[in-house]
């Protein structure tokens, strides 16, 4: 026999979750940047580095409403009854220059002005007229002032290329002047959903069919990063009508397909992909659910996923492979994960890397009962997936397992 391996040999290879992940990650590319309006930012990618124009705070911000004084007539000379010489609201400026036993009434978020080196809070004094008394004994030079340049100095690095732009962010874009930014392209995606018995979900349905649920939770999950799809369709298992609907997509940066991928009969994908020229670089995972997972690399240089059908399956492959693949593509760091203790003792009967969908009751994980991989109940009762690594064959109470969110 030739050395060389055929696609019907390629297909019966099974391998791990990190070798599968390997390959999967190898494939991560840039799409290429667009600078948009900070006030369609929220959940972009930043592809630049930001930096501060200037000090923050860039002035001595009073951190409260108070009265600003002298430390040196507080500490040193014991005056507690001062003169109220002027008002300062934020925004405002003063030129009076105090003398002995003189105070400013100042309002949270003014700059403070330079003659002035600590402020007591409005709680702490005693009001008559134009006279205040401080009923405190204890006072420390630079008291409720944030001073010049405590946050950041002027050219600091305050946001890094690769962070997602939420409200913090945000708002720090525009403290900074940046009415525009340079973010992440999104890529070009398509989700096709196939199987005979797959149909839209505006559509009468019969009892031997099932309503296409897989092409809204990829969506809902897409959206997450703020992605939308440019071509979604639903295919019968049909060669000739999956060339075509391939054909249309090869130039697509992202292609995902739920169902076709396993080893019935009818399951065209992967030899009609072979067919189109996609480059088929695993099929078959160590893993429970989503053990058919494919994936290949299209001629002009984008990818496609084939996920399998069952819906939990659709939904962990996604977690595990194609969320993995954008936030590298993005120059994310991975997603948050956890190291919980189990509530009670798991099994399970196969050598393979198992995800589990696990609710949070106090600090610990409880399993959602699970009737097979094609139960879309049990991943909407849970907060999330623990992994059964494939090397352990038991789980006891209070093993520590991971824990991604969905």
């Amino acid at each position: 026999m030739s050395g060389r391996k055929t696609y019907t040999q390629i297909y019966y290879l099974m391998i791990t979750v990190q070798e599968a992940l390997s390959i999967i990650l190898s494939q991560s590319r840039n799409f290429g940047s667009t600078t948009v309006s900070i006030n369609d930012a929220t959940g972009r990618v930043l592809a630049e580095d930001i930096y501060a124009d200037r000090d923050y705070p860039p002035f001595h911000r009073a951190a409260m409403d108070g009265f600003a004084l002298r430390s040196e007539d507080f500490l040193e000379k014991g005056i507690r009854r001062y003169t109220i010489i002027e008002d300062l609201f934020a925004g405002g400026t003063s030129t009076l220059q105090p003398k002995e036993g003189q105070c400013l009434r100042i309002m949270t978020g003014s700059a403070t002005p330079a003659a002035y080196d600590a402020i007591i809070r409005i709680e702490d004094c005693q009001l008559e007229g134009q006279q205040v008394t401080f009923n405190v004994t204890a006072l420390k030079k630079g008291q409720n002032i944030a001073r010049q340049g405590e946050d950041a100095k002027a050219g600091a690095l305050i946001l890094t290329k690769g962070t997602r732009l939420f409200a913090p962010e945000v708002a720090a874009l525009a403290v900074a002047g940046r009415s525009t930014v340079l973010v992440h392209q999104f890529p070009k995606i398509a989700v096709i959903s196939t199987g005979d018995e797959v149909v839209p979900v505006d559509q009468d349905i019969k009892p031997h069919q099932i309503r296409d649920s897989n092409s809204y939770a990829l969506a809902s999950f897409l959206h997450q990063y703020g992605l939308e799809i440019a071509c979604r369709k639903l295919v019968t298992d049909d060669k000739e009508l999956l060339r075509r609907v391939i054909q249309d997509v090869l130039t697509y940066d992202l292609v995902i397909f739920s169902g076709g991928v396993s080893m019935g009969e009818a399951d065209f994908v992967p030899a009609v992909l072979a067919d189109c020229g996609v480059q088929p670089l695993l099929h078959k995972v160590k893993l429970k659910p989503g053990k058919p997972l494919w994936f290949g690399k299209l001629p002009a240089g984008g990818v496609v996923f084939g996920l399998p059908g069952n819906p939990m399956s659709c939904q962990v492959c996604y977690k595990i492979f194609i969320e993995p693949f954008l936030r590298k593509c993005f120059d994310l760091p991975e997603a948050l994960k956890l190291h919980l203790p189990l509530l009670v003792p798991k099994k399970k009967n196969a050598k393979l890397n198992q995800y589990f969908p696990c609710v949070i009751e106090g600090k610990g994980l409880r399993p959602v009962v699970i009737n097979g991989s094609g139960d879309i109940t049990s991943t909407l009762r849970s907060h999330g997936l623990a992994l059964h690594p494939l090397e352990k064959e038991d789980l006891s109470e209070g093993d520590l397992v991971e824990f991604i969110f969905w």
